[in-house]
């Protein structure tokens, strides 16, 4: 398959999941994304739609020119992969860049520097996870029937 076939059916998948979100806020909110209260403009949305099936496009196209994919199936799947690998690395590096914005500077902050520090040492992150107690077994279980 060429890099523009395969570009193709990245792009294709790409614009498919966008409308699948835009879809989903509809009626998530009962308008449109750009509608609501402190929301960025149609106009930075469509750049933002742009980019990310841009991102499915070349994707696609880098791994059919490549050889890595040969088929209709994996540039869809490298079309669908590109635009959320684009959401996941954004809301990863969004700590970062808004610890660097307050500080001055235009370069990220560095990890080891982002975590905060607690009687003189680094406070590692965990993630918390409330589970749900676990129930004793019993031979006659007085909560049937």
């Amino acid at each position: 398959m060429s890099a523009a076939g395969a570009a193709s059916w990245g792009l294709f998948a790409a614009l498919m999941l966008e409308v699948l979100d835009l879809l989903a806020a509809r009626r998530r909110t009962g308008r449109l994304p750009w509608h609501g209260p402190g929301e960025p403009g149609a106009g930075a949305y469509a750049a933002s739609v742009a980019v990310r099936c841009l991102a499915g496009a070349g994707l696609a196209a880098a791994l059919g020119a490549g050889g890595q994919v040969s088929g209709p199936g994996g540039m869809v799947a490298a079309g669908i992969a590109a635009p959320l690998l684009l959401t996941q690395l954004a809301r990863v590096a969004s700590p970062f860049l808004s610890v660097a914005a307050v500080a001055g500077t235009t370069a990220a902050t560095p990890p080891e520097f982002a975590t905060p520090m607690v009687n003189g040492a680094r406070r590692v992150s965990r993630l918390r996870v409330k589970l749900p107690a676990a129930r004793k077994q019993t031979g006659d279980d007085h909560r049937a029937g």
